[in-house]
């Protein structure tokens, strides 16, 4: 039964992975730059800065409440957390993520833990290190839903999980993985789009 649901937990993710590496679109980056430096001096500027700025969090943050299928229905999280966590099986460690096609947003990471990666003092064999990046809401397109003890209790998904990627800024994090996408990493700075 672990097996299979690791087997399962790895299709899921190999699948979503191989879409992530397969879309793209172009950076709202130069958008943005154009409408801040209207926008003092026009209201509608203010609003559409407002509107993007809104469409970007939901874009990469609203789960549009599917938790309810990958943490209620297939209890996805118990099969991240591992055995030694409260879930079952292994866990997935974050060096598993990252082989699947999962990415993490260097900027959502504490300067710390960020030079704790860059140095090899974390684990990357350990699926705690996986909840700790959920609850920093640093992988790209994935939320942990955490109770006040800091429990997984399920996990959403986001529009970013396919339409975004990272930089190759931090290209050492990647402990050897290669990208099917030049320019890209597996641990930098979040491209959108």
């Amino acid at each position: 039964m672990k097996r299979y649901a690791s087997f399962v937990v790895g299709t899921i993710l190999a699948i979503l992975a191989a879409v992530l590496s397969l879309v793209g679109f172009r950076s709202l980056a130069a958008q943005d730059s154009q409408v801040k430096s209207s926008s003092s001096k026009d209201p509608m500027a203010t609003n559409a800065l407002k509107l993007v700025t809104l469409g970007r969090n939901i874009f990469r943050f609203d789960t549009f409440g599917d938790e309810a299928f990958w943490g209620g229905v297939l209890k996805l999280h118990t099969t991240i957390e591992g055995a030694a966590n409260g879930g079952v099986g292994p866990g997935l460690s974050p060096k598993q993520a990252l082989t699947f096609g999962l990415k993490v947003d260097s900027a959502a990471l504490p300067p710390g833990m960020l030079g704790q990666f860059q140095n090899g003092q974390l684990n990357l064999d350990d699926p705690a290190v996986t909840l700790t990046l959920l609850k920093l809401n640093a992988v790209v397109g994935v939320t942990g839903f955490f109770d006040t003890s800091g429990v997984l209790q399920s996990v959403g998904i986001q529009c970013a999980l396919c339409h975004s990627t990272v930089d190759n800024s931090q290209p050492a994090l990647c402990g050897g993985l290669v990208t099917p996408n030049p320019g890209t990493g597996c641990v930098g700075r979040r491209l959108d789009g």
